[in-house]
């Protein structure tokens, strides 16, 4: 009996051993990748960061930092997280909207109407598709719920086939799948969705018709797109969800416009390329068609060289990332600087001034720093003036006093020269604090401004230089730049390849962690894609020269909302909340240098007391 018994653990073991078969894979972003399995298993893996901790993975893939220790123990693992391993992330456990993405790369066939959620069956062993178990997982979180499931489709055996089609009622649904509580991030009902009847799904036929389309679908590695390469006009399509508009979900969204006068062109060009009549009667499940020359590189097929070249710059930006430990910012040198200022007040409306309000932001993180942190703090620029004092009011008067602290100090009159003499300044205050010793990584620049997008949008945006624009060299040598020492020290800017990469994703890292606390905080934060390595704007890409041309390699520039939306410019005009993003902007700094271990270290609450 003891040697039967030794037998069945011997081969169980061996079985265990052996990978579970894979039915469709999909690549969601650079660093995620999820399988169906043959045993109805949604199988997501994760490349960690370089000098990654559980915790901030945990943050960034499920929402929640605290969720580490339960990805920890389903890895097997300790507290100490490494990069040189894939993390497995149970499917439960993941942001709404990446679950989202995973279901329709490996299901393109299915669709969300008015009763729930209609899924049709692609994978599993043999000719059986997945089990109703795993299917009230994957969409209810509770495979129990597979009872309530088969009772709404009556003529469904306990057993699926390739092909069928199996309703999950609204009901029971997770939020990520239009559940109760998906209209806390759904995108706002408008004028251009209205109300429709349950949307029929096609039934896509044979077996084999199934598979194809799941591999052709899954090899595009997009959610929720599919593409048409052999029209005279190459072309991605998108079906339009439920409260979702052609504006925000697809132009927005897909093409990276954020502009109010780019996304009405782009707009224009997919409603007159899908020889739409009325937007306003656009139906639920509408196939959007959208030209491939718009879409942003993320969205373009796998294949595409476009695409191909981002990711694998992205992965080798993570990989050359060397973050550093500081506890309270010890030994931090924070260069900060204000967007615009002078005879240029920046975005303006109703009277508020981008460049008053966004000093004043500047004036307060400056103010916390000093008194909270041990870091050293240095600015481009100063107010004539009020100096760096912060007025305990909401409003904040407009002034044209600003000048650019180079030697000799520049009074901002000309916009162009003001941007290229901060970063000048910013790469000698960077220099200087390398000469003493202070280790590159351990200097950060951040340009804080206030963006005017198109009004439906609210939030913070970040944006970091991209490798692919900043390589090279750079120089200016008029003048008024040559009378500055700043610039007489180093006319010449040069980025190699591999700088260039090293700051991009060190960049990437410490935006993240400002819009981690942001969140954390309550505020605002573009809905789509709210850290970008450039800007698109009138058909152009590129990255703004105050971080394009600056040498330290963590920079960023920071939206901290849009004045274009009247809400955010009302929040804008309280200095309460301009102190609370000041203190978000500190406890993202904070978090940066945090201990990489298991959890965020004492140097955040230590710092903060």
């Amino acid at each position: 009996m003891l040697g039967w018994l030794c037998v069945v653990l011997l081969a169980a073991t061996a079985n265990a051993a052996l990978p579970p078969t894979i039915v469709a894979t999909t690549r969601i972003t650079p660093e995620l990748r999820a399988s169906l399995t043959a045993d109805y298993t949604l199988e997501v893996l994760v490349i960690p960061h370089d000098g990654d901790a559980w915790s901030r993975l945990a943050k960034r893939v499920t929402g929640d930092g605290a969720n580490w220790l339960l990805i920890a123990k389903f890895n097997d693992a300790n507290d100490k997280l490494t990069s040189d391993k894939r993390v497995s992330v149970p499917f439960g456990l993941l942001r709404s909207e990446l679950r989202r993405q995973i279901i329709r790369s490996l299901f393109p066939y299915d669709s969300l109407t008015d009763r729930g959620w209609k899924h049709v069956v692609a994978g599993g062993s043999g000719i059986e598709g997945e089990s109703l178990w795993a299917i009230a997982e994957w969409f209810t979180g509770a495979g129990a719920n597979y009872v309530a499931i088969r009772k709404a489709n009556p003529h469904q055996g306990l057993s699926t086939r390739k092909g069928d089609v199996v309703l999950i009622p609204k009901e029971l649904l997770a939020a990520a799948f239009g559940g109760e509580a998906e209209g806390r991030n759904a995108p706002k009902k408008t004028a251009e969705v209205r109300k429709s009847e349950d949307d029929p799904i096609e039934h896509p036929g044979s077996d084999a018709n199934v598979a194809d389309l799941a591999v052709e679908t899954v090899a595009a590695g997009q959610p929720s797109l599919s593409y048409e390469r052999n029209a005279p006009e190459p072309y991605a399509i998108y079906r339009l969800q439920k409260g979702e508009a052609l504006y925000s979900s697809v132009a927005i969204r897909f093409t990276g416009r954020v502009y109010s006068e780019d996304v009405g062109d782009v707009v224009d060009r997919i409603v007159q390329f899908n020889s739409i009549d009325d937007v306003s009667k656009i139906r639920v499940g509408y196939p959007v068609k959208i030209p491939m020359s718009l879409l942003l590189a993320e969205y373009l097929p796998p294949d595409d060289p476009s695409r191909l070249a981002q990711e694998t710059a992205k992965l080798q930006s993570a990989k050359l990332a060397r973050r550093a430990r500081a506890s309270g910012l010890a030994g931090v040198r924070i260069i900060l600087d204000a967007g615009h200022g002078g005879r240029d007040v920046g975005t303006a409306h109703d009277g508020v001034w981008e460049s008053n309000y966004v000093y004043d932001v500047m004036c307060r993180l400056k103010r916390i720093l000093e008194k909270r942190s041990s870091a050293s703090v240095s600015t481009t620029t100063k107010s004539t003036h009020v100096g760096y004092r912060v007025p305990e009011t909401d409003y904040v008067e407009p002034r044209t006093d600003y000048e650019v602290l180079t030697s000799p100090k520049y009074d901002l009159e000309d916009p162009t020269v003001g941007v290229n003499l901060r970063w000048y300044l910013t790469n000698s205050i960077y220099r200087r604090a390398v000469r003493r010793k202070v280790p590159k990584e351990k200097v950060v620049f951040l340009s804080i401004h206030a963006d005017s997008l198109h009004p439906a949008l609210r939030g913070a945006m970040a944006y970091i230089p991209a490798e692919r624009l900043v390589t090279g060299s750079y120089r200016r040598s008029e003048d008024v730049y040559l009378t500055r020492a700043e610039v007489r020290e180093h006319p010449i800017v040069r980025h190699s390849e591999e700088e260039s990469l090293a700051a991009e994703g060190l960049s990437r890292d410490l935006a993240e962690s400002i819009v981690d606390t942001f969140e954390e905080k309550g505020l605002k934060v573009h809905p789509f894609h709210p850290v970008r390595d450039s800007v698109v704007r009138d058909g152009r890409e590129w990255v703004p020269a105050i971080i394009r041309y600056n040498l330290v390699p963590a920079r960023l520039l920071l939206e901290i909302c849009n004045l274009g939306n009247s809400d955010d410019r009302k929040m804008m005009t309280t200095r309460a909340w301009r102190q609370k993003v000041a203190e978000a902007i500190y406890e993202g700094l904070v978090s940066f240098y945090a201990d990489r271990g298991g959890h965020r270290s004492s140097g955040l609450t230590t710092a903060a007391k």
